[in-house]
Parts: C-alpha cells; sequence; structure tokens
C-alpha cells in the first residue's frame, strides 16, 4: 500500500509539464495522501505554486519546500524525480493507482479502529454497526467525483444537430429513410433465420460504410474472412458471379485481378475482418486497438465464454450486449449485432418475424436502440407467395427514435448485392444475362 517510487515519478511528471497538475488535483485530496514525509513537501510546495499562478519548475519548487534539515539538497533529490518520468502524459495513470493505494491506507486504518470498538463491551452493536457504515461511506466518497462540463455538453449536442456527427447512414436508402441512420454509442440488431440474408444485409452495410470513408471491423464467427471478402469481390464486380467464387468455376482471372485491385484501394485500412477471435476480451481488445466508426459481429450466440461460467445463455448474451453497449459509448462508435431468431417463426404462417422471434429476446431488445429482421419471402415461402428471388423485406421491429416500419428493397445473390428497390435487383440481374434464378444465399 506504498510505492515511494510511483509517487516521486508522479511529481517528476508535474516538474517536468506543469499542466498535469490540473489533470491530478482531483485525484490528491490532501498532502497524507503521499506516504513518504518529502514528497507530502514536495506535493505542498505545488499546491502553493500553483495557487499564487507561479512558475513551476525546478527552482521554485525546491525554493518553497519546507526543509526541516538545512544540510539537505530539494533541488539534488526533485532532480531525480524527473529522471523517473517516461512521458508527464502518464500522470493521472500514476495518480490513479496512487489513490487506490491511499484509500486501502484510510481503510486499514480504520479498520483498526473499529476492531477495537468491537471489543468494547460498554458500546451497543446497533452504534458500533452505524459507525462502520459511516466509516466506509467516508472513504467511499472520498474518491474523485466525475467532472461534469455544460458548455462542452452543449458544444457537441450542436455539433450533432447541425454536422449529424453522431449519426452514421447504413448507406441503403429504404432503412436509412427509416431509422435516419445509426447513432454514434448505440447498439443495432440485424436478426434473421438461416438463409434470410442477414450476413448479406451486414456485408452490404458495411461495404458502403468503406465507400463513405468510415473505418469498420468485422468479427465473422460463422464464417471464414475467405468467404466473407469472395461476397465484397462478387459486390465489387458486375461480372463476378458469386456461386462461381464458391466452385471456382467460369472464373476470369481479369475480373478477379480487378475485383482485388478495388479492395486493396477502397478497403486496406478501413475495413478489418477477424474470424479466430472467440471470447469478448480478445475481441474488446481488438475493437481498442482499431478505433472503428462501426463493428459488425455475426454473429454473437457464437462467441465463447468462461468454461465456469454455468449461467443460462440468456444471461451470458445480456454480457454481452451491455459490455458492447458501454464500449460503443466509450469509443465513439456503432455496432451492428448480427443474431440468430428461434424457431417460432416457423410454426406461422406467415413468417414474418416479430421482436419475440428473436434469440434470448429479452436482452437483445432491451439493449439495441434498433433492431431491423431480414425477412426473405422466396426462402421463408419457398417461392409460392408471389414474389421475386430479387424481393427483400428488411423489417424495422424497433426504433427507439422514431417509427417502425417495412422497408422494401432489393438483393441480387449472385452478385450478394442489397440494392435500394426490387426493380434495380432485377436490372441488375438482366444486365448481367443471368436472370434470377439460382440465387445464392
Amino acid at each position: 500500500m506504498k510505492n515511494i517510487e510511483l509517487e516521486k515519478a508522479l511529481l517528476g511528471c508535474i516538474l517536468q509539464d506543469p499542466s498535469q497538475m490540473n489533470v491530478v488535483k482531483s485525484w490528491v485530496p490532501s498532502h497524507d495522501f503521499f506516504y513518504s514525509d518529502f514528497n507530502q513537501r514536495v506535493w505542498l510546495a505545488l499546491v502553493k505554486l500553483d495557487k499564487t499562478n507561479e512558475d513551476i519548475d525546478l527552482n521554485t519548487v525546491a525554493d518553497a519546500i519546507n526543509v526541516v534539515d538545512t544540510d539537505y539538497s530539494p533541488l539534488y533529490e526533485i532532480t531525480g524525480f524527473v529522471d523517473l518520468v517516461i512521458s508527464p502524459k502518464k500522470s493521472e495513470g500514476y495518480a490513479k493507482l496512487l489513490h487506490s493505494d491511499w484509500l486501502r491506507r484510510k481503510l486499514d486504518k480504520q479498520i483498526h479502529v473499529l476492531s477495537k470498538t468491537i471489543h468494547d463491551d460498554s458500546k451497543e452493536t446497533q452504534v458500533i454497526l452505524e459507525d462502520a457504515h459511516t466509516t466506509i461511506g467516508n472513504i467511499i466518497n472520498l474518491q474523485p467525483a466525475k467532472k461534469f462540463d455544460m458548455i462542452s455538453l452543449l458544444g457537441k449536442t450542436m455539433d450533432s444537430i447541425f454536422n449529424a456527427t453522431t449519426l452514421i447512414n447504413t448507406g441503403i436508402a429504404p432503412l436509412d429513410k427509416v431509422v435516419t441512420g445509426m447513432t454514434r454509442g448505440e447498439i443495432t440488431i440485424i436478426a434473421g433465420r438461416p438463409g434470410s440474408c442477414k450476413t448479406s444485409v451486414s456485408a452490404n452495410i458495411a461495404r458502403n460504410l468503406v465507400h463513405q470513408g468510415k473505418k469498420v471491423v468485422m468479427f465473422n464467427r460463422e464464417m471464414p474472412n475467405t468467404e466473407m471478402m469472395k461476397k465484397f469481390m462478387a459486390m465489387e464486380c458486375s461480372d463476378i458471379n458469386y456461386s462461381n467464387l464458391r466452385s471456382n468455376i467460369g472464373l476470369k482471372n481479369e475480373s478477379i485481378a480487378r475485383a482485388s485491385n478495388i479492395i486493396s484501394e477502397l478497403y486496406d485500412g478501413m475495413l478489418y475482418m477477424f474470424d479466430d477471435i472467440r471470447d469478448m476480451e480478445g475481441t474488446f481488445r481488438e475493437i481498442k486497438s482499431i478505433n472503428p466508426d462501426v463493428v459488425i459481429d455475426d454473429h454473437i450466440g457464437l462467441i465463447e465464454h468462461d468454461p465456469k461460467d454455468r449461467r443460462d445463455l440468456r444471461h451470458k448474451i445480456g454480457d454481452v450486449t451491455r459490455g458492447y453497449k458501454w464500449l460503443a459509448k466509450a469509443q465513439n462508435m456503432s455496432v451492428i449485432l448480427v443474431s440468430q431468431m428461434n424457431r417460432n417463426v416457423e410454426h406461422r404462417n406467415d413468417r414474418v418475424p416479430r421482436l419475440s422471434d428473436l434469440a434470448e429476446s429479452g436482452n437483445l431488445e432491451q439493449d439495441a436502440e434498433i433492431v431491423v429482421f431480414t425477412h426473405y419471402p422466396w426462402v421463408s415461402r419457398y417461392g409460392d407467395d408471389g414474389n421475386s428471388e430479387c424481393y427483400l423485406q428488411l423489417i424495422v421491429a424497433k426504433n427507439r427514435y422514431g417509427n417502425t416500419n417495412l422497408c422494401e428493397v432489393g438483393y441480387y445473390g449472385n452478385s450478394c448485392l442489397v440494392t435500394n428497390s426490387e426493380g434495380e435487383a432485377v436490372s441488375k440481374a438482366n444486365s448481367a444475362g443471368s436472370g434470377i434464378k439460382g440465387t445464392p444465399f
């Protein structure tokens, strides 16, 4: 509970960069924060100079230190403090660590006092309990309060209003018209049954974001990165058939080279894909390292948890969504979580998804601002409802800031493209000379 060298490093940060005084003030409530008597006197000297707006440097601090021993050289001692500094910007980190040590010392001292009280038969048990509660409460209150800056918040809000800095469009016009884009710091759920194009929809959003200049991270838990890349190649090059890519049939080297060049030019440094990260710890570590605008996790039901965690899956999913919620705010990014649906939808005649069909629906529905279902009638109704295989529905079942609605879009499977209308998808199919048969998912 004492770290004299860390105390010296903290004071050295301030001596090297006096602006760090404002950074660490809230973490140092009193001079006894420092365990060393000399370090306490250095801090008091810094506080004195700061209050009187005097320059803080080695000489002024050495002169302001109250030295009892006249043969002692404070200048020589504090010069060594500066030598311990790696970077002045580490001052707050040092202060937080020392603050924890200081609280432990306070707690240790109070526990000894309480221990003596417990054995004092003249005091009632209720009084002892109240004293213990008060003591612990006082120690908890010694932690610095989080600062709130109204002016800064107003500035960010005005920027959000006039410059739409918090909104990120999906690039699918009918969907953006309903949800007005995704919001930084919040979660969007894309869910559907197998074969309902949910992965293709998320891949199209990733592509659109990259074309907008946004940085995207994708966690491909269902398929390898190479298979996801085939989708992007098909989307970027109109004469590449996705099913041919998968089967390695009828491919032209020049088409593959053209698609590769486009992806190299546009996607490098903008799209990051991982297919071998199993847990949340590794997932969050990569996100913090890359600092993207949008994260797409496909899909969260495959995230692995501690084998010792015997809780029900819905509680584990709840941990995932809450973790993503806080990380989205901390990183100022938007999160898209791709999820499966339960089989309830298959027992209804219309087979149109509902919120109750979400796998582990309680947590997903609660933590998400937007929930979008992908409904592909060609698959769910086996093409018997009169709709073509180029017709896809995006059902906005939850929208915290607006209306819910059904968005009718197009889907051209041979290119894995989600278009703004069915007609546009049909046109792409006809221009490719492939008609609308044999659509892969």
